[in-house]
């Protein structure tokens, strides 16, 4: 059924695979199975590592939070202090552009009683400066300055579209100048 070629391998005469030469093993049955091992250990390493990277990512994020990150509930409701540390009042709420992810606006509520007749003033994050000392964020204007800075009632919220967004902008560009 086999016969010897001249270079050591053999030709088998007859039935399935006849005139086909072997030398004993299967290469390309040897050939799929390290494919398929080095597919199968390549994705169990990405797996590993992308499930590392999320843990990490969530370390770094537990103990980067007092370093440069700072948590939403710990913004809202902080004081906001004028440049001669006389309180403004205090964050409400931010505004987070959907794209960049970055703060834009802060929402700082100011008089009323017990949360009624509150205004809401918009302020441009980058306008505020946390300040350990004073336990709160400062904003360089004063409190009579406030008095004429764009707000509105939580009953009647702007849009914060391109117009509105530059009154603000300008008020407290020349407001903390």
């Amino acid at each position: 059924m086999f016969e010897e070629e001249q270079d050591g391998s053999s030709r088998s005469f007859g039935g399935k695979g006849a005139d086909r030469k072997t030398s004993g093993l299967n290469w390309n049955a040897i050939g799929l199975g390290v494919s398929a091992l080095t597919a199968t250990a390549g994705a169990v390493l990405l797996a590993r590592r992308s499930f590392r990277t999320q843990d990490d990512f969530e370390l770094r994020l537990q103990t980067d939070e007092n370093l440069r990150l700072i948590s939403s509930s710990k913004v809202e409701g902080t004081p906001v202090v004028g440049r001669n540390g006389e309180r403004l009042g205090k964050i409400e709420s931010f505004m987070v552009d959907k794209y960049s992810g970055r703060v834009a606006y802060v929402v700082m509520s100011f008089g009323g009683t017990l949360g009624f007749g509150d205004s809401y003033f918009p302020l441009p994050w980058s306008y505020l400066n946390y300040d350990v000392s004073k336990d709160g964020y400062v904003l360089n204007i004063t409190k009579e300055q406030v008095a004429s800075a764009p707000r509105f009632k939580a009953s009647d919220a702007p849009e914060f579209d391109t117009s509105y967004r530059n009154t603000v902008a300008r008020f407290y560009s020349r407001s903390a100048a």
